[in-house]
């Protein structure tokens, strides 16, 4: 059985100016999974990306309207194109991966307990094999989407949220397969997808989303202080709060004006 691969990948706009909390996170995905191989990418690196092996796509992601809206994109390429671990920088690694990439295929995360919420499957943490079909179905959303409406809508958590529901429900319709063919007619035939159907896991909202911003006690009473006073949970805490999950994130929506604070520890009080 095929497994997917320990590679890490995350990106942000600079390879040199990480918030400090920023770093702490990432650091804590490399010590709790060493020997992986670790890639940052900054802005420039993921339109050379799209530019070089998917130039099709390059008009679509220089018109978005914003950067969030690249960050977005680029995730999905770049799961399809290599396979591995896709994190936010705010994602809190509390335990080793190796047991997930196992599974092989894709593994996507629900947030809260309520399936039918518009944001319920974030693309905050995403594992994958390559060449999975799956990701030529949200491609595919993404070009189609209403540009001038907000990120979700057009490149994050809602546009993931339904492909996950169409592939999952009616994946041999001829609606979800004229979009995939949409896409994979304009991949060379070295990039071609793999010839079965993607296997698509949606872990519990324990394993990478024990934090639920949707949530108002979660909201009000553990993420919004922790970021307004730079706080980070250290290993043996969030263990403790969290003893199944292997990720967590503050959900810091860093795309947004706001003060991610300096990063002290939670048990420097």
């Amino acid at each position: 059985m095929s497994e997917i691969p320990s590679t890490i990948f995350q990106t942000w706009k600079s390879k040199t100016d990480l918030p400090k909390v920023f770093r702490f996170w990432s650091e804590s995905l490399k010590t709790k999974n060493s020997g992986y191989d670790y890639i940052l990418w900054d802005d420039a690196d993921n339109r050379a990306f799209i530019a070089q092996h998917y130039p099709w796509f390059l008009e679509t992601y220089d018109d978005f309207p914003a950067e969030i809206y690249r960050v977005d994109a680029v995730r999905y390429f770049f799961l399809y194109h290599f396979g591995g671990i896709y994190a936010d920088f705010d994602m809190q690694c509390l335990k080793p991966l190796d047991s997930l990439r196992a599974r092989g295929g894709i593994i996507l995360g629900q947030m809260g307990t309520d399936a039918s919420f518009e944001h319920a499957i974030p693309n905050a943490c995403m594992m994958s094999e390559a060449r999975e079909e799956f990701w030529l179905l949200v491609i595919s959303l993404m070009q189609s989407a209403e540009k001038r409406l907000r990120p979700e809508y057009v490149t994050g958590s809602v546009v993931l949220k339904q492909a996950y529901d169409r592939y999952a429900e009616a994946r041999a319709d001829d609606d979800v397969q004229d979009k995939i063919a949409e896409v994979r007619n304009r991949l060379s035939a070295e990039l071609a997808p793999k010839p079965v159907a993607s296997s698509v896991t949606l872990v519990p909202a324990y394993v990478f989303y024990p934090i639920d911003w949707h949530d108002p006690i979660h909201d009000t009473y553990l993420r919004r202080p922790l970021l307004r006073d730079g706080l980070v949970i250290d290993d043996a805490t969030a263990n403790s709060m969290f003893p199944k999950s292997y990720l967590m994130t503050l959900w810091s929506h860093s795309w947004e004006p706001q003060d991610l604070g300096n990063g002290r520890s939670s048990s420097d009080f």
